[in-house]
């Protein structure tokens, strides 16, 4: 299995803190992982020094609400059936589209999956 590098490991592993604010403007919701009740999460593609880097990016349901505000309402509506189906499983809904959105966020913790280490980036702002 192979996986792009992740970025938040590289900014951690180039000496950038938690205290960093880091701002995206050019984002685009294409899946939603539930992580719990209330809790998300989403990975976008995003060069860094010359390659492309997965980018893992957890936010809040109200930080997702302010996401989806900038959604097709047909889109906006199948992904909030699928959450009240299900809102604490952790699982991915994947769905057709995207939503472009812009967001300022900060190195989270250092996540240990199944096949990889990576640092997620955790919303402040929904720009």
């Amino acid at each position: 299995m192979s996986f792009k590098p992740d970025y938040g490991l590289r900014l951690l592993s180039q000496g950038y803190g938690q205290h960093v604010g880091h701002n995206f403007y050019d984002c685009r919701l294409l899946s939603l992982t539930v992580l719990g009740a209330g809790q998300y999460s989403t990975t976008v593609d995003c060069p860094l020094v010359g390659e492309m880097h997965a980018l893992s990016l957890d936010f809040t349901g109200q930080q997702l609400d302010q996401i989806l505000s900038k959604a097709q309402p047909k889109l906006t509506d199948y992904i909030r059936k699928e959450i009240a189906r299900d809102p604490s499983t952790p699982r991915t809904i994947d769905f057709e589209g995207d939503v472009p959105f812009a967001v300022r966020a900060r190195l989270g913790e250092v996540q240990q999956a199944e096949y990889e280490t990576f640092v997620p980036l955790v919303a402040q702002e929904i720009l």
